[in-house]
């Protein structure tokens, strides 16, 4: 007779807090087994798991026995001896002072950590704090060990890695750059210039020009001063720069035009 993965629930023995663990065939043996039937509840193969939350809270706060309460003394003692061993008296009380410290959320309690340490372990307040650091203390040795170990390159060392770029030497600033400055930042056209040089200046300018057909025919055109264009060109009354609309001149005389 095969083997039935579906049981009915018995409402008489039911229990909602107790699960069956599912029967799988694959993984299972197919071996008979002994059925002991009863008027109250039949033997099952699977294991049973209690879900109850007042059965768990029960085996959570209960005592445990003498055996298991034993156990758990004997396996304390064997790591106490075995920190006793391995460390000495002020490294266990340094390490249960920055415990304390790391667990405290007020720092104004860290003044109170001796007192609780020594009515926890016995041994004096005094000896605790002249024995252990606290945290700030700590890390003021930290840094103050890490000024005196610092290391610094001289300023004089050339360095000789390929994979090194060389520093960018810094432009000095001339007089002759601050006079092209002024004269980038000016509102007077180039023609202007060249009118006030001197006849020397501009055949000193003029010969040193790379291509001088360019520059010849460029001055014979006459352009407005505020778009660039070249027809209906007239000049300012009163400072002499070209427009060629009213529009650029309204905006020549409110913004470019040196005499307002």
């Amino acid at each position: 007779m095969p083997r039935q993965l579906v049981e009915e629930i018995d409402r008489r023995t039911y229990d909602p807090n107790v699960y069956y663990t599912s029967a799988d065939a694959n993984t299972r043996s197919f071996r008979a087994k002994k059925q002991k039937t009863n008027s109250k509840s039949n033997f099952r193969s699977v294991k049973r798991v209690n879900y109850s939350l007042a059965d768990l809270e029960a085996k959570l706060y209960t005592q445990p026995d003498a055996q298991t309460s034993k156990q758990d003394m004997s396996i304390a003692r064997g790591s106490t001896k075995y920190v006793l061993d391995r460390f000495s008296q002020q490294q266990i009380m340094q390490s249960k002072r920055r415990f304390m410290e790391l667990n405290t959320e007020n720092l104004g309690d860290m003044s109170e950590i001796p007192t609780l340490l020594s009515s926890s372990t016995g041994i004096n307040r005094d000896k605790i704090t002249s024995g252990t650091t606290t945290v700030s203390q700590g890390n003021s040795d930290g840094s103050s060990r890490s000024v005196r170990n610092k290391f610094e390159i001289p300023k004089g060392l050339n360095m000789t890695y390929r994979s090194t770029k060389p520093v960018k030497a810094k432009k000095k600033s001339s007089n002759r750059i601050v006079a092209l400055r002024k004269v980038l930042s000016s509102r007077r056209l180039l023609h202007t210039y060249f009118d006030t040089l001197s006849q020397v200046d501009r055949s000193v300018i003029l010969h040193n020009v790379y291509n001088k057909k360019y520059f010849k025919v460029l001055p014979l055109i006459t352009t407005c001063s505020i778009c660039g264009g070249y027809d209906s060109i007239s000049s300012c009354v009163r400072c002499g720069d070209k427009v060629c609309s009213l529009k650029c001149y309204k905006l020549h005389n409110d913004a470019r035009c040196v005499h307002n």
